[in-house]
């Protein structure tokens, strides 16, 4: 018997599908078509650049020089192709691109002064909240709803992509000393399911060899793509539009051949650039934990506003996440450990990763700029504990090494010319984090009985996650991790066949439950707050429909409450006793999936599709940085769908462009406690046979010696 189609009378009231427009792309017309499932049209092959002529800059009061642009009216459509890293770059011939019609505002080209460093003692830039809790709450939230996508609405951004600014992929800092990384080697031979089983792998020595290959399973390329003489790069972590705003930092006291000090990692050469030399060969190892080091994380968020505009700031967010989770899983398979530190302020971060030196910065104009983010301390799995502690104790200490010593390196910029979105500047100064008590270690996450009564029949509760009880066995848990993390790709589109046993499926969320000192989620220092709701199309074994994962026993009279009263919240046959999964509704969610991912046929033609809700009442109640956090979480949730789709012999990809209020209104969500982070999908990937792929890095770089 066919499944019945999920009741979308309220998604339908908020789509016109019987809209027919016609609109002039660079002087094309375009026809949209009735069936809004249709909306895939193609580029022209010549892609218009903006005008070599431009009106004269003007210098403001802060020195930044800048030309006003009106909006072109003719020119009301953008290219919204699939905003992933394994997709054809911008301006190549018969990319597929999406083309949905809103209102070019008017921007602000601005281009900073090239002033030469000074000799005169470095000033620097404070990132202290400059807002009130109430204040940063109302702003992130003004921001939420103004970078929000409609029907027929979409967010604010570029009418056209302007090839000629797009943002340099690697930041580079010049007259910085070098060290030459390694690749990893076969001796790292763990498994994937050893990543997920604690003390599973031996940790390994620090030293140059170990944080060569750590480095480049986190955040180092894992291929390029050649089509038609464009080439580009992907990453092991993922990012949207393959723009990749995240840069990484290394600060760390004593390892075998590597300097004391702090480094830039420059993905692109697989080196360290030495940001920072310490006065004293023991400056550092009296602030850092033995035998740990320190991860640094930030942002250049025009990176991602170059395509995306006003919604850029949810993507970079998106992008930590991705990283944090690539940091863990790196770490796993040398046997070691990372966590995001939860006590420390953006300005914290900034003054450790150097960010916030005017005289190193200041030949930038303040798009190409960073940050600041988050910082991870990486450590044999049994240490980690005390090395957050040490951390937590330290960190005045830490900072007051940094205040010493040799500063080196010129950043370079990133785009001759820039957008100003001030939307992006808004947020991001609402939403800084200021340093904070940190936050007491979240209870497990042991599933037990829904009654509440007696431990779990597949999970004990004295698990101490030394066993093969720490998850669900995998299909992919037999595979070397290393290849595994190398091989990962996002799909640009899905073959509408393949499908899952549900045995696997079930396995696959098991591994979005967080438990104690297993990968990747010991990484975050907070409880679960996002939760998957899934579209299920082809499952074996498993009904179609629309089911939610709770992924906290907490979460689960909050969803219930604000969900659409209606709901089954039935337990699925199969499934295991331990994973919190309810079937909201059975029936065909091909149509809704499709429809609420911008009209993608991904969301559809896969086996399964995902919203993530995440839970910002008491989050955001904390303080507006919470925005960030919580996307970071869905960044993460990600990463691992990424990798765990790897390991079960398909392939996902993430989807930023979602009709946010859609998802809200068909799942009933009548208040903002719950929103529509991330989108996501998994399945039987399609691939372009366009593309040449070439290995990561050439001989100069996989014949060097540990």
């Amino acid at each position: 018997m066919s499944a019945r189609p999920l009741d979308e009378t309220r998604l339908c009231q908020t789509l016109d599908e019987g809209a027919k427009v016609r609109r002039s792309l660079f002087g094309r017309d375009i026809e949209a078509l009735d069936d809004p499932g249709e909306d895939r049209v193609y580029a022209p092959s010549a892609v218009e650049q903006l005008p070599d002529a431009a009106p004269d800059f003007v210098e403001r009061e802060d020195g930044l020089q800048v030309r006003h642009v009106a909006p072109d009216r003719h020119e009301d459509l953008l290219a919204r192709d699939l905003a992933e890293d394994d997709s054809l770059p911008p301006g190549v011939d018969d990319l597929p691109c999406f083309f949905h019609g809103f209102e070019v505002p008017a921007a602000t080209i601005a281009r900073g002064r090239r002033e030469p460093p000074s000799a005169a003692p470095c000033r620097v830039t404070a990132y202290t909240p400059e807002v009130t809790v109430a204040q940063g709450l109302e702003a992130v939230l003004r921001y939420h709803e103004r970078s929000t996508h409609h029907p027929h609405r979409f967010a604010p951004g570029p009418g056209r992509l302007d090839w000629a600014n797009q943002p340099e992929p690697f930041r580079s800092f010049a007259d910085a000393s070098r060290v030459e990384l390694p690749l990893a080697g076969h001796d790292l031979s763990a498994s994937w399911g050893d990543l997920h089983r604690t003390g599973a792998v031996p940790p390994h020595p620090l030293g140059r060899t170990s944080l060569g290959a750590f480095f480049e399973l986190a955040l180092g390329l894992t291929a390029w793509k050649e089509h038609g003489g464009a080439r580009w790069a992907l990453r092991a972590n993922p990012s949207s539009g393959n723009l990749h705003p995240t840069e990484g930092y290394l600060l760390v006291a004593e390892a075998d051949g590597i300097p004391a000090g702090l480094h830039h990692y420059l993905s692109r050469d697989h080196v360290l650039e030495q940001r920072w030399t310490p006065p004293g060969s023991d400056t550092l190892a009296r602030a850092l934990p033995s035998g740990a080091f320190l991860v640094g994380l930030a942002s250049i968020h025009w990176r991602e506003a170059w395509k995306y505009g006003e919604r850029a700031f949810r993507y970079c967010q998106h992008d930590v996440g991705h990283a944090l989770g690539a940091v863990r899983y790196a770490a796993a398979v040398l046997g070691w450990s990372a966590r995001l530190l939860d006590a420390p302020g953006d300005d914290d971060v900034s003054a450790l990763l150097g960010l916030d030196r005017e005289c190193d910065f200041a030949v930038l104009a303040p798009a190409d700029r960073e940050h600041p983010d988050g910082l991870v301390v990486v450590a044999p799995g049994a240490g980690i504990d005390a090395a957050v502690e040490r951390m937590g104790l330290g960190l005045a200490e830490l900072r007051e090494a940094l205040r010493g010593g040799t500063w080196s390196g010129t950043p370079n910029p990133l785009s001759p010319e820039h957008v100003e979105w001030p939307a992006i500047a808004e947020v991001a100064a609402a939403a800084v984090k200021p340093r904070t008590p940190a936050l007491p270690a979240p209870d497990p996450v042991i599933p037990r009985d829904f009654d509440g009564t007696g431990p779990d029949p597949v999970i004990p509760r004295d698990f101490d996650g030394t066993g093969p009880e720490g998850s669900a066995f995998g299909p992919g848990d037999g595979l070397r991790a290393v290849p595994l993390i190398r091989q990962r790709r996002s799909a640009v589109a899905m073959d509408g066949a393949t499908g899952l046993s549900a045995a696997t499926f079930f396995s696959l969320l098991d591994r979005l439950v967080p438990r104690p000192g297993i990968s990747p989620w010991d990484a975050l220092p907070w409880a679960p707050r996002v939760h998957p709701v899934l579209f299920v199309h082809r499952l074996d074994g498993l009904a179609p429909g629309l089911y939610v994962l709770e992924r906290s026993p907490d979460a689960h009279e909050p969803l219930r409450e604000a969900l659409r009263p209606s709901f089954a919240w039935d337990r699925p046959n199969g499934c295991p006793e331990g994973l919190r999964l309810f079937r909201l509704e059975e029936g065909d969610a091909r149509s809704f999936a499709r429809s609420a991912s911008c009209h993608q046929e991904i969301a559809s033609d896969s086996a399964f599709a995902v919203a993530m809700l995440a839970d910002l009442g008491p989050a955001l109640e904390a303080g507006a940085w919470w925005y960030r956090r919580l996307h970071w979480e869905a960044g993460l949730l990600g990463q691992m769908l990424y990798l765990e789709a790897e390991a079960a012999g398909v392939r996902a990809t993430g989807i930023g462009c979602f009709f946010d209020d859609v998802v809200h209104d068909t799942l009933g969500l009548a208040h903002a406690r719950f929103r529509d982070l991330y989108h996501f999908t998994v399945g039987g990937a399609v691939e372009d046979r366009r593309l040449t792929t070439r290995p990561g890095y050439d001989d100069s770089v996989t014949r060097r010696r540990p």
